[in-house]
């Protein structure tokens, strides 16, 4: 099928069904990037609940570089994956000391900052500025694996190199930023990763893979089990220790006695330790215990 007409297809569909997200009414590139940081492994569900907040207290990547570490942290608290916030200050401080606080606009220096992989310097690139790139992201994969070949199962995927090379090939040059937010619009409402629903696809009609029983069908492959203890995740147990520690410093005593999951005293400073060097606490030693706290 030509492209002209897969862009006609998504386009239409995307102008009717297309999300209305608040980082879509906008093109400053701070508040895209925000957005971008935060939608990592994050259900957008999630940010929104915490975007709007964030952006009243740090409204630019000066606020954000100047505020102490314990208010980044506290602001981030609950979304998750708790580096991410320490990592997007970092990138603050580099762009106010390094590009005069301003965000560059080129692919190449975007992905020199702090944090900024592939995919986010794309993102930015296209959704801040304007520019025609693609932009590739997990769900963005999954179309481009069953558009144009048959799947084997539901979570088959082509290769990174494969995906971008499609997505250059097949980008809308007169529309980019829609046809980017579209893909990453169907692969989330339609093209799911489980039980996808091709009876309201707009690519239904030209889909290698519409239909196929194999989408409904798990690969044999056994998924990776995520580090933790007890059966709880250790991020779930990190966040725990984060949200206790903004109410005030505290003992690993009183740390251990409050968490939810159950932790020996060795099994609780191997978290500890792994948190501190990420730098997001500290550890006060006395004579009679150890105090821990928030990074300021």
């Amino acid at each position: 099928m030509r492209k002209s007409t897969l862009h006609h297809l998504l386009l239409d569909w995307y102008g009717q069904h297309r999300r209305d997200l608040p980082w879509r009414r906008t093109r400053n590139p701070y508040r895209v990037l925000i957005s971008e940081v935060m939608l990592q492994q994050t259900q957008v569900s999630r940010v929104l609940v915490f975007y709007k907040n964030w952006l009243q207290l740090f409204p630019t990547f000066s606020s954000l570089a100047a505020a102490p570490k314990r208010s980044v942290l506290r602001a981030w608290s609950g979304l998750g994956y708790n580096n991410r916030a320490l990592r997007i200050q970092s990138l603050a401080h580099t762009v106010v000391e390094s590009h005069r606080s301003k965000l560059p606009d080129n692919i190449e220096r975007l992905q020199q900052l702090p944090g900024v992989g592939r995919y986010t310097a794309h993102a930015l690139a296209c959704f801040a500025f304007g520019q025609t790139v693609p932009v590739v992201d997990v769900n963005v994969k999954r179309i481009f694996t069953r558009l144009f070949s048959k799947v084997a199962s539901a979570d088959a995927m082509i290769e990174e190199k494969e995906a971008w090379t499609q997505a250059m090939a097949i980008l809308s040059p007169q529309d980019a930023y829609n046809w980017n937010q579209a893909l990453m619009d169907l692969g989330a409402e339609v093209c799911t990763a489980v039980n996808p629903d091709c009876t309201i696809c707009p690519f239904v009609s030209c889909c290698e893979s519409a239909g196929l029983t194999t989408l409904r069908q798990r690969s044999l492959q056994t998924k990776k089990r995520e580090p933790g203890f007890r059966g709880v995740p250790r991020r779930i147990i990190r966040g725990q220790i984060l949200k206790l520690l903004h109410k005030k410093s505290r003992t690993s005593k009183n740390l251990r006695a409050l968490l939810s999951v159950k932790l020996s005293e060795r099994e609780l400073y191997a978290i500890l330790d792994t948190m501190k060097s990420d730098g997001l606490i500290l550890l006060r030693k006395s004579r009679t215990s150890i105090r821990i706290s928030v990074a300021e």
